[in-house]
């Protein structure tokens, strides 16, 4: 869990040219098909890594798919033949395999009973994980505590009999939700850096986080089954609360109120902006003081039964926040001005009974899987018809994941200790370097930047930040124990997930009066996963990531660059794609780019929208047609697979300049090392997936699908058409091809 406001939305996980080919190259027969044949004569790896890699690859190949037509069910038709989705599952790739690694390790660690030698926060995640795995006390003691905390708020008007909505306060509500729970209410409410100014923090009030995907809620006639189910899914759980309170609920009155809820947040979903009209920071950035909102608001709250206090609302915030005293010139960036208008119109209009169901049912809605086993079977079976996972994990992983999620550094202090190994931090660091050299290289290479567009774009790339595997405070146990300096954990797991939510937001709230730092980590060591930082102009690569078969020490660097440096390249790309190339080198937004350069940039990354918005996907006609990836929504992530690809190539070409050709894999001989990267990059892609959680990705995820982020960014590469000799208007060697980096 980032040690940020859980609230906040997170820090951000070629052109067109003709293909010259190069004269005749060798061919071989392989699997019905030809290929180039390597002309390397380099000896071949004999270790049990080698051996064991090779095995991985040759196992993942369908080779008879041409390459040059399809290569994504070349590289990985087999992986997908030889793993289907798991029951409990609704999607898996090679992210899952390490996690269920790496889970089993963590699983290891906080079962094994505490220690006199380790630090006093790995004894509590220990306790934390037993009180999570100790069923018996989680039934007994989680609807009562919940019942609590609907109770501190207000009561939750569908459970009860009785309930007047006089004694409902709204500003009171929402600011609890936050300060005590990290449970954002009708809008978002968090600290983060100013985005104009690095060097200190700011109050952001943002657009709800919805419950499901706001197309869903858009679309209700499109997605009537999936609307029906959130619907269900609240009525089974009210309840099933209900019932633990002695009471009945009338099913006309559970009808009306869960169909007032649905509405409800289907009105809020047609306020906020959809993803694609929010990757302009300029237009996010709408600073006032509390006074300025206040009067700007005032006509729309003063009369309204569901009327917001900014200053009570603030204060109720930051009520436990030392050092925080609020007055009304504090700044604020409000980043969706629109939306925040249409939603206080919204309540002047709504039942105060239903805005008070809404709020009550969220804060049920976070906790629904933590409750008792009744409570997280009525959550998986919504899960199961929204994503299409068949079986519940166990229980074990669930409490794993939460007490990593809850404890990151405590867990990953052991994690590093016992299972990371020191070597490949080094080995990464050289690689980010490597990654950087060749990126700043093709800055100083291309024909469409300006000089001083180009200078700058330098300095930003020396610049970035990596922090890698862990921070540097691992070393340092003491700092470790102050860190989680007043941290209690009891025997009670629903007490213990209120508790740590708790100091999480606090942390976070604390940070407004303080210094900013840009090394600070938004995950723990123990995630396999990467990130971007536009405001510290950092990448993070945590130890969790670097493994096989993202890296691994002892295999062919070509395999390396090709997973694990795209990677690199691919996170470094996010300080220059659409969004982030309008930070500046110290983290501010800022113009730092020449008007024609920027025109110019304009037009390439506009070459990406359109291209990845024609793949389309007719396995999805029987739940929406004609569905089709959002380019403007994966334009920063497109940007970034196409400019990591090149940069981490370019990078392996000139590391095997400096240190002379790769040993070759056993099996796989005719594969040269070039073609060696290309496999590394395609197969860490490899992704088995049911329709549902493919249509769900396509329209939520910024990222496209893993097929497409294979084939869209290898049918722009010139290198790979070379590398495996694919015909020029071939699937994966167009004419027309997208470039920037």
């Amino acid at each position: 869990m980032p040690i940020q406001d859980p609230t906040d939305g997170g820090v951000a996980d070629l052109s067109s040219s003709f293909l010259h080919l190069h004269g005749p190259v060798g061919l071989f027969l392989f699997g019905g098909n030809t290929y180039p044949e390597s002309k390397e004569e380099n000896a071949v790896c004999q270790t049990a890594v080698c051996y064991e890699t090779a095995k991985d690859i040759l196992q993942s190949l369908n080779t008879s798919v041409d390459p040059c037509e399809d290569f994504y069910r070349f590289s990985c038709e087999g992986w997908i033949n030889r793993n289907p989705v798991a029951p409990t599952e609704s999607y898996y790739d090679q992210f899952d395999i390490v996690n269920a690694k790496l889970s089993l390790q963590i699983k290891g660690i906080l079962e094994e009973g505490p220690l006199p030698s380790e630090p006093t926060p790995v004894t509590k995640a220990k306790k934390f994980y037993a009180a999570c795995m100790d069923t018996g006390t989680v039934q007994s003691e989680g609807l009562h505590i919940l019942n609590g905390i609907l109770e501190e708020l207000g009561g939750w008007p569908i459970i009860m009999s009785q309930w007047t909505p006089e004694n409902f306060n709204l500003t009171r509500v929402m600011g609890i939700m936050i300060r005590k729970y990290a449970i954002p209410s009708l809008f978002r409410t968090y600290v983060h850096m100013d985005y104009k100014n690095s060097s200190r923090y700011i109050i952001v009030l943002d657009q709800i986080l919805l419950s499901l995907p706001r197309s869903l809620l858009t679309e209700p006639k499109t997605y009537s089954q999936f609307i029906e189910a959130y619907r269900q899914f609240i009525a089974q759980t009210a309840i099933l609360i209900a019932k633990s309170r002695n009471e009945t609920i009338p099913s006309e009155s559970l009808f009306n109120d869960t169909r007032d809820i649905v509405e409800f947040e289907a009105h809020l979903a047609q306020l906020s902006s959809p993803n694609e009209k929010r990757r302009d920071p300029y237009r996010l950035y709408n600073i006032f003081t509390l006074e300025e909102l206040g009067q700007w608001t005032y006509n729309w709250t003063e009369s309204s039964t569901g009327m917001v206090n900014w200053m009570n609302f603030l204060r109720e915030v930051f009520r436990d926040v030392k050092d925080v005293e609020l007055s009304y010139n504090e700044p604020i960036i409000v980043k969706e001005v629109d939306y925040i208008f249409s939603l206080l119109r919204l309540l002047h209009k709504t039942p105060v009974r239903v805005i008070a169901n809404y709020l009550h049912w969220r804060t049920v809605q976070y906790f629904s899987r933590d409750i008792n086993k009744e409570m997280s079977a009525l959550s998986f079976e919504f899960d199961k018809i929204l994503h299409g996972a068949k079986e519940d994990p166990e229980r074990w992983l669930h409490c794993t994941q939460t007490t990593s999620g809850s404890l990151n550094f405590a867990v990953g202090y052991k994690y590093i200790g016992r299972f990371f190994d020191k070597a490949s931090r080094k080995r990464a660091m050289e690689m980010v370097q490597s990654i950087r050299g060749s990126f700043i290289a093709q800055v100083q290479a291309i024909d469409w930047m300006d000089d001083w567009t180009r200078r700058e774009a330098v300095e930003k790339a020396e610049s970035i930040l990596e922090l890698i595997g862990y921070p540097d405070s691992y070393t340092n146990e003491t700092a470790l124990e102050e860190y989680y300096k007043g941290v209690t954990v009891t025997n009670v797991h629903m007490a213990n997930l209120v508790t740590i939510r708790g100091i999480i937001i606090h942390r976070s709230l604390s940070r407004l009066r303080m210094a900013t730092d840009r090394n600070e980590w938004a995950m723990g060591p123990d995630v396999v996963n990467a990130y971007y930082s536009p405001q510290t102009n950092a990448v993070v690569f945590p130890a969790g990531i670097l493994q096989a078969p993202f890296f691994s020490i002892g295999r062919p660097e070509a395999l390396n660059y090709g997973s694990m440096g795209v990677v690199i390249g691919h996170e470094m790309t996010h300080g220059f794609d659409d969004v982030g190339r309008q930070y500046d080198r110290v983290g501010n937004l800022a113009q730092w780019w020449t008007e024609p350069t920027v025109d110019t940039y304009l037009k390439k990354a506009e070459c990406f929208v359109e291209q990845y918005e024609q793949f389309k996907f007719p396995e999805l006609d029987e739940l929406h047609e004609n569905t089709t990836i959002n380019g403007r929504n994966t334009e920063g992530e497109n940007i970034a697979d196409n400019g990591g690809l090149r940069q981490a190539f370019n990078a392996y070409q000139e590391y095997v300049k400096q240190n002379g050709p790769e040993e070759l894999l056993p099996g796989l001989e005719k594969f040269s090392s070039e073609q060696l990267f290309f496999l590394g990059f395609s197969t860490v892609w490899c992704q088995s997936i049911n329709k549902k959680a493919l249509l769900h990705q396509v329209l939520t995820d910024s990222h496209s699908p893993h097929k497409i982020r294979v084939q869209a960014t290898l049918s722009n590469s010139e290198e790979f058409a070379r590398v495996w000799n694919c015909p020029l208007k071939s699937s994966m060697n167009p004419i027309k091809k997208c470039s920037i980096w």
